[in-house]
């Protein structure tokens, strides 16, 4: 089994729906200006996500302060924690099989300025054409 097929399988078996790893150099410039130089020695990212409960947010459209409390509990803190794991597990699996790798904590801040992180999540999935048809991607998407 080669390695992108044994990530994949490891980060299903942890509870993600969605896995694909992007080539990162269309987005080298935008990736810079973001996270810097160390986060540019990266030429791919690994894109791990999960499905949110339709029960959670089909409450968002009602503006509910309960239900906006019940939807960040369990979709954005519980979530985001689930991923962190699935994201260091992943890491290390690399680093085992002889590669570098950086886990980037899923919606950490580094900048609160612009809100965004030290590298865009939403950005590698994109690029993997992660819910989005390849065909309509551009070239860099923040």
């Amino acid at each position: 089994m080669d390695l992108e097929t044994q990530l994949r399988t490891l980060a299903l078996s942890l509870g993600a729906d969605y896995f694909g790893v992007a080539d990162l150099s269309s987005a080298h410039d935008f990736i810079l200006e973001q996270g810097g130089e160390r986060i540019t020695r990266y030429p791919r990212a690994v894109a791990i996500g999960m499905r949110l409960q339709d029960s959670l947010v089909d409450l968002l459209p009602d503006k509910d302060p309960e239900g906006a409390i019940l939807y960040r509990h369990n979709s954005y803190d519980i979530v985001n924690q689930m991923l962190n794991q699935i994201g260091v597990r992943v890491a290390n699996e690399l680093q085992r099989a002889g590669h570098r790798a950086f886990p980037v904590p899923a919606s950490k801040r580094t900048d609160d300025n612009d809100i965004c992180g030290i590298f865009s999540q939403k950005l590698a999935a994109h690029l993997e054409g992660l819910g989005v048809d390849r065909e309509e991607l551009p070239a860099c998407h923040p």
